[in-house]
């Protein structure tokens, strides 16, 4: 389930003397307030603790940072955390709290299994687990919980030409084995990006696949130009679930549009492009051909299903936008159903998209024709599940005497006959 604990919607009031844009701003940072209030309790401190660093001694522990706390020793002794100490959480400092050891003392299980694969052309990653673009932020919030360094890549939060606030409340709806969202695309714009965070995912020592959004051929070029030359940016992927304003359709639904973003944008860069296929269009198999035929480097199977829940009592859509996205193991069965369609369609890799949580789920993926996986909803509740993920994965391939986990990609599919 997602992090963020319920919260009454509180209406605010509209300046008519204000523009729509400064109105946004001023209700934006009324939620910023909440949200800090919020991060500081999940992190086990006050907000003078999380905003200098400094723990307040004094104070008694909480029940809520015992578990957290638990959480952390837990990643320590899986080999999870990274070099340096979680920065937003409140470290107990009194005498007789409990330390981790060196997480780095000990070999990751994953050391000595052959994990590599070719993600898309061009682009060879350690091992085949990604993060999912929106259930990740920017790397750099889960790298104070984990050792991003282990993931074979991370792909960052949907980045569009200019900054968007996002859609209005409520974004975030649970359903059995998911959830619905509908964030909007909320992020700072495409430069901002690249200047925020090009010098963190440096740092991080991971690769970074940029998630590219827009509303016309030109904003996903634009994007990519802004970003060309950011550190640690391997790929880019491009998210055609988006409305084309000129005609409202998704990009992802028609095979001519989606052909025409990968032109597009394989024009603009030299790094890997990766389309990200809706599962809402009437033929996905036709669009992955197409976008394979405009040059796309790979796939990404899938995006989320639309769905919708209503509040009963209001009468209703919960989401403030009325329909949204469905993820989680929910969706699981519909992306290995169309993974497995489209890997008997193109010659590019796939990544498997929908519903992975451990690495049965992974497998599940490899073996209907995808050569890595990414790892989304699953992280909300529990940061660990890409690295459980990849130790999965390298037990398997030790269980099974396999020379690498290459050797199970598309074992399901259909024998060709030459």
């Amino acid at each position: 389930m997602p992090w963020r604990r319920f919260r009454k919607k509180v209406e605010r009031p509209i300046d008519v003397s204000k523009s729509i844009e400064e109105s946004l701003e001023d209700a934006a940072d009324g939620e910023s307030e909440e949200d800090a209030i919020e991060l500081a309790e999940l992190d086990d401190a006050t907000i003078a603790e999380a905003a200098t660093g400094v723990p307040d001694e004094d104070r008694a522990p909480t029940e809520l940072g015992d578990k957290l706390r638990g959480v952390l020793d837990e990643a320590a002794q899986r080999g999870g955390l990274p070099h340096s100490a979680p920065r937003g959480i409140a470290v107990d400092r009194r005498p007789g709290a409990a330390r981790s050891e060196d997480p780095h003392a000990a070999r990751y299980p994953e050391s000595d299994v052959d994990l590599a694969v070719e993600a898309a052309r061009g682009l060879r990653l350690k091992n085949p687990v990604m993060t999912a673009s929106g259930t990740f932020g920017q790397g750099v919030e889960y790298a104070e919980l984990i050792d991003v360094s282990r993931l074979g890549a991370i792909v960052n939060k949907g980045t569009t030409p200019a900054a968007r606030p996002g859609n209005p409340q409520y974004r975030i709806a649970e359903t059995p084995s998911g959830i619905l969202n509908s964030i909007g695309l909320e992020n700072p714009g495409a430069a901002e990006v690249a200047r925020k965070y090009g010098k963190a995912w440096a740092e991080l020592g991971v690769a970074v696949i940029v998630n590219v959004a827009g509303y016309s051929v030109e904003d996903y070029v634009y994007v990519v130009h802004e970003m060309t030359g950011t550190p640690g940016v391997v790929a880019y992927e491009i998210n055609v679930s988006c409305p084309n304003v000129k005609g409202g359709m998704l990009f992802g639904c028609d095979p001519d549009l989606a052909a025409e973003v990968t032109r597009a944008v394989k024009a603009e860069t030299d790094l890997p492009v990766i389309v990200k296929l809706t599962p809402n269009a009437p033929d996905v198999v036709a669009v992955a051909r197409a976008c394979e035929e405009a040059g796309a480097d790979a796939l990404t199977a899938i995006n989320t299903v639309l769905g919708m829940r209503i509040d009963t009592r209001r009468r209703r859509p919960i989401l403030g936008t009325g329909s949204g996205g469905l993820s989680g193991p929910a969706i699981r069965p519909i992306a290995v159903h169309i993974t497995y369609q489209v890997a008997q369609a193109v010659a590019i890799p796939i990544i498997g998209a929908g519903g992975v949580t451990n690495a049965q789920d992974a497998l599940e993926f490899l073996m209907a024709g995808a050569s890595s996986v990414q790892v989304g909803t699953a992280t909300f509740a529990d940061p660990l599940a890409p690295l459980k993920v990849i130790e999965g994965l390298a037990a398997y391939v030790k269980e099974q005497g396999l020379t690498s986990i290459r050797d199970v990609i598309g074992a399901a599919l259909p024998v060709r006959e030459d």
